[in-house]
């Protein structure tokens, strides 16, 4: 049953990134068709202007629905469990665009891009769904939230798949913003 739920957010994860890529994509011609199709003078490509051709703020490159049981201990040494918690959260991989370090190199119109680390989003999905096992259990509505985000975001750090499709998606986004304005200048885009 795990196989097919992952399967099944593995399909719902291509069709969302894939409809954001083409978002930000779509967002990046608009903004920067004057400078691809413009008056036909020389621009100087500097790592500031393509900065701000990327600044999107942030950008969400990966999103993993879950529905998991997370447990709530008794005390800190969390020796032994008082509850358990069902919970849907929604995880999202992204970064700050202002975060993506640009290195320009005119001599070899050449220019090195640098991502950051990912950040990762977790919300929560509707709280009156969740559910306690036992269900006297007393425990508060801030208890659970808590433990239900900290076993979604633990469970997405540990998706290596998660975070390697953040990544390339970042990348493909990233190029799809920039490649435009620096083909147009002869430059090149390289990783690092």
């Amino acid at each position: 049953m795990r196989r097919r739920r992952n399967a099944r957010a593995r399909r719902i994860f291509t069709a969302v990134v894939t409809a954001g890529v083409l978002a930000v994509i779509l967002a990046g011609l608009l903004r920067f068709g004057p400078v691809l199709f413009g008056n036909g003078n020389a621009n100087t490509v500097t790592s500031s202007e393509l900065t701000k051709a990327i600044d999107i703020a942030e950008l969400s490159t990966a999103e993993f629905k879950y529905r998991g049981i997370a447990e709530i201990y008794t005390d800190e040494s969390r020796s032994q469990v008082r509850c358990r918690v069902c919970y849907n959260a929604v995880v999202k991989a992204g970064i700050d665009m202002k975060d993506v370090k640009l290195e320009v190199d005119p001599e070899n119109k050449r220019v090195t891009a640098a991502l950051p680390d990912l950040k990762l989003n977790v919300t929560v999905i509707d709280e009156q769904k969740m559910a306690l096992l036992p269900s006297d259990a007393d425990v508060s509505i801030g208890e659970m939230l808590k433990a239900a985000g900290e076993d979604a975001l633990n469970e997405a750090q540990q998706s290596g798949e998660l975070m390697a499709a953040a990544r390339d998606n970042l990348a493909k986004t990233i190029e799809g913003l920039l490649l435009p304005v620096l083909e147009a200048q002869g430059f090149s885009l390289a990783w690092n």
